[in-house]
């Protein structure tokens, strides 16, 4: 088995299942064996072949200790590929099925465990939600704030009140959403108490759709349900007023985590053959700074000028589309309703779906998918071609 996680570390995927399918004849019963095969078939996105390994692990007893699931995964994946496959096949009830059976194995441990990251920790305790005084807590990245703060109109027509501990970047952005009745920044150094917020009961964010027992039908998809600050959306659409033709947004890297959603801005170059197209750049980070030295990809007309989340959706809000890669500027240029292509890598995130070109979160948004891993010349090629043809606003 150790020979297998470590293939699956290098995305040696074929040799992976050869060496899992040896370790699973010789040890029938080991569910690490099962269970790391069907994240190599996940990885793949063999959906039926890797259900049947995570049942396979699951009668096995992968699922009598989370801890157990925990030593067994190869760390490639960020949680359970069980979940995630139902999720990608739009089966969201049993994905939230099995999250049912991950928290009953919860129960009665402490739920914010301090040893554990943020981003780790399942808040929510299953109890219901009406009547109650929640605090949302948003402890995952802020394009999973940005996508799921969608839930909380809906939760506060259920609870008595409703609190949100948001990213401090997030703020200003936030403080037009509907049934919030405080909202605060998240604390770096220490984690509040319920109670200290004036609440009794606190979930995550990104634990909403769960809470809301979601499906692919009842996603709260209306947009915009966020707004850019009157003042600033005037200051960018006058900063952007004397570009022109269609005005497009480009964003091509992300952080250092799944270092496969981002591509080089050298990689988007041939979109500069399209006429009647300004971009605008809305990269930020350690990407923004290395294409300042050597200005690769398509001219950049316009930029952003600080690493404000409040100044980006202003800007957003006054193109005419955004191009990015799967990052925070995909989820606020759908929550603000605006038209967005978004760039996917060949095993993109369950909230994508698969071998769909929509989003049921964002009904502005087209998706461009790489057929096989690393392929980004083939996506270009197809966002060029579309914004050829994409009549003036």
């Amino acid at each position: 088995m150790a020979a297998g996680r470590e293939q699956l570390w290098h995305w040696r995927i074929e040799d992976a299942l050869t060496s899992l399918a040896k370790a699973s004849e010789l040890c029938p019963h080991a569910a690490a064996a099962h269970y790391l095969r069907g994240e190599a078939w996940f990885l793949q996105r063999r959906l039926s072949q890797a259900l049947q390994c995570h049942e396979l692990a699951l009668r096995c007893g992968i699922d009598r200790d989370i801890a157990a699931r925990g030593q067994a995964m190869s760390g490639v994946i960020p949680g359970d590929f069980g979940w995630m496959c139902h999720m990608l096949q739009g089966d969201f009830e049993s994905a939230w099925r099995l999250a049912d059976r991950d928290r009953e194995l919860l129960r009665g441990r402490s739920r914010n465990a301090a040893t554990l990251p943020r981003h780790n920790r399942a808040v929510w305790d299953g109890n219901a939600l009406d009547g109650r005084r929640i605090l949302v807590r948003c402890y995952h990245g802020l394009g999973d704030t940005i996508q799921f703060v969608r839930y909380v109109p809906p939760l506060a027509k259920r609870a008595a009140s409703v609190c949100v501990e948001v990213q401090p970047q997030l703020l200003d952005l936030l403080s037009g959403v509907p049934g919030i009745d405080t909202l605060c920044g998240l604390s770096d150094g220490r984690d509040r108490d319920c109670d200290e917020l004036g609440c009794d009961s606190d979930i995550d964010v990104t634990e909403l759709p769960y809470a809301f027992r979601t499906t692919l039908d009842t996603i709260p998809a209306a947009v915009p349900y966020l707004q850019p600050k009157p003042v600033n959306l005037t200051a960018a659409r006058r900063r952007l007023a004397m570009l022109p033709g269609r005005r497009v947004g480009l964003c091509w890297a992300a952080g250092d985590w799944k270092p496969e959603r981002s591509l080089t801005s050298g990689e988007l170059a041939p979109l500069a053959a399209v006429p009647g197209v300004a971009f605008v750049s809305l990269q930020r980070g350690p990407a923004y700074e290395s294409w300042r030295v050597i200005r690769e990809g398509p001219p950049i007309a316009a930029e952003l000028t600080s690493d404000s989340v409040a100044e980006t959706a202003a800007t957003i809000a006054a193109l005419d589309l955004v191009i990015t890669i799967d990052t925070m500027v995909a989820h606020l240029a759908g929550a603000l309703g605006v038209p967005v292509w978004l760039m996917l890598h060949a095993a993109a995130d369950w909230r994508w779906l698969l071998d769909r070109d929509d989003s049921p979160w964002y009904p502005t948004m087209r998706l461009f998918r790489q057929s096989e891993r690393g392929d980004w010349g083939s996506v270009v090629d197809q966002i060029g071609a579309a914004l050829a043809v994409l009549p003036e606003q």
